[in-house]
């Protein structure tokens, strides 16, 4: 086989791969889109400097965070809403890739303690949904 064949063979492997990983990307997007608000994040988890990119769903009763691009369509964390508590919104102090103007809040959940950045936008769609409740949600509460 002539070195010219071998070559256009592997390039065009190589495209074939990419154009496979970028429609795995994009179905991956639309499975975890279905049905729920999606939205893009950072997480900043204790012990950490940086925030990680990814993906945020408001699940039912759970808020739950995906990694931006990855092989799996669960969620990296869940969070239920009756147990999460968020903080005052802070301008961000570090630039966040993929996130300007972004503002960041300091989470509680039982123990635990993290940070997210969003967009403000999507900051007031969060705490929209954590301050609101679904139909009959502790309705038998006296």
């Amino acid at each position: 086989m002539s070195p010219v064949v071998l070559f256009e063979i592997t390039v065009g492997t190589l495209a074939l791969l990419a154009v496979l990983a970028l429609a795995y990307i994009f179905v991956r997007r639309r499975l975890l889109s279905s049905g729920a608000p999606l939205m893009l994040c950072a997480l900043r988890l204790p012990g950490r400097t940086s925030y990680r990119l990814g993906l945020l769903r408001f699940s039912g009763p759970s808020l739950e965070w995906f990694t931006l691009i990855g092989p799996s369509p669960r969620p990296v964390r869940s969070w239920e809403r009756p147990r999460l508590e968020l903080g005052p919104p802070e301008v961000a102090q570090e630039p966040i890739s993929g996130l300007p103007d972004a503002v960041t809040v300091e989470c509680h959940y039982e123990d635990e303690q993290f940070r997210i950045a969003l967009a403000p936008p999507a900051y007031t769609a969060m705490r929209s949904w954590l301050e609101s409740s679904p139909p009959g949600f502790n309705v038998n509460v006296a």
